[in-house]
């Protein structure tokens, strides 16, 4: 009843939130041979980008079918508010576009912490702080994130849709995201340091929600879940998994995680 109360109280506080995700905006298709422009959107109203984020701070890699790779070039725009990544495939098929950025650090108020957990699916976090008499405590965050997208480039070939990049926090769909249709549903798979992580807030969102999301579900034991497939055109699935190290410079860390791609219209 505790939490419950101080949850709901914590809903209706008008709290700004400080948290952004971050995005790969992909363009609906490409061709072999020609220049690709891949928006790196920072935000919380997908895919509208509000910031730009220095390319130092920024690691990315483009995959292709059968092995392919090509060299990423990132320029920040910043009187767009984005910063854009560019690659130019060589074969035909899905490619997976995939990015992480540095760690970086953030400190806030604890009320503007306690609002980011809400937000952002992270209770268990605030019923920890709750229980451990924290409510009141400022936070000091370190965060990374790792995002990923997906290229339809040409036709025919193959497909890196379901290929694992390594990130630290990963989601992965076990179905080709470019094949579903509206009405049918996406399984993914969520992993942390390798390891398949169970009960993570999965959400999904579409253009035109604002800071809101278009749903959310969480996963099973097995790190799974499924996402049901509402809507054509951009879609992306994200999700946030805190820690807590203590360590000297700071108390908490969080990863975030995206993955975008387009859905055919019927």
């Amino acid at each position: 009843m505790k939490h419950t109360l101080v949850l709901s109280a914590l809903l209706l506080a008008a709290v700004p939130v400080l948290a952004h995700d971050m995005w790969l905006v992909p363009p609906v298709s490409a061709a072999v041979g020609e220049p690709v422009e891949i928006g790196i959107s920072v935000g919380m109203d997908f895919p509208t980008s509000s910031t730009s984020i220095a390319p130092e701070r920024v690691s990315a890699s483009a995959l292709g079918p059968g092995g392919a790779r090509a060299e990423v070039a990132l320029t920040e725009q910043p009187d767009r508010d984005r910063t854009v990544a560019n690659f130019t495939p060589d074969k035909p098929g899905t490619w997976l576009v995939a990015a992480t950025t540095r760690p970086n650090f953030l400190a806030m108020e604890a009320d503007r912490f306690n609002h980011y957990l809400i937000h952002d699916g992270l209770a268990h976090v605030l019923h920890e702080r709750m229980d451990l008499g924290e409510m009141g405590e400022d936070s000091r965050e370190q965060y990374s994130k790792y995002v990923k997208a997906l290229v339809s480039v040409g036709e025919g070939g193959g497909s890196r849709a379901l290929d694992r990049v390594g990130h630290k926090l990963e989601i992965v769909p076990l179905a080709d995201p470019l094949a579903v249709r509206v009405g049918d549903t996406l399984e993914v798979q969520v992993f942390f340091e390798g390891a398949p992580l169970a009960h993570a807030n999965v959400c999904w969102d579409h253009p035109g929600n604002g800071e809101d999301f278009s749903g959310q579900t969480w996963t099973d034991v097995q790190g799974k879940t499924l996402v049901p497939i509402a809507k054509s055109g951009p879609t992306t699935l994200r999700l946030i998994h805190m820690t807590r190290p203590r360590t000297a410079d700071y108390e908490w860390e969080s990863f975030w995680s995206s993955f975008t791609f387009h859905v055919a219209e019927n």
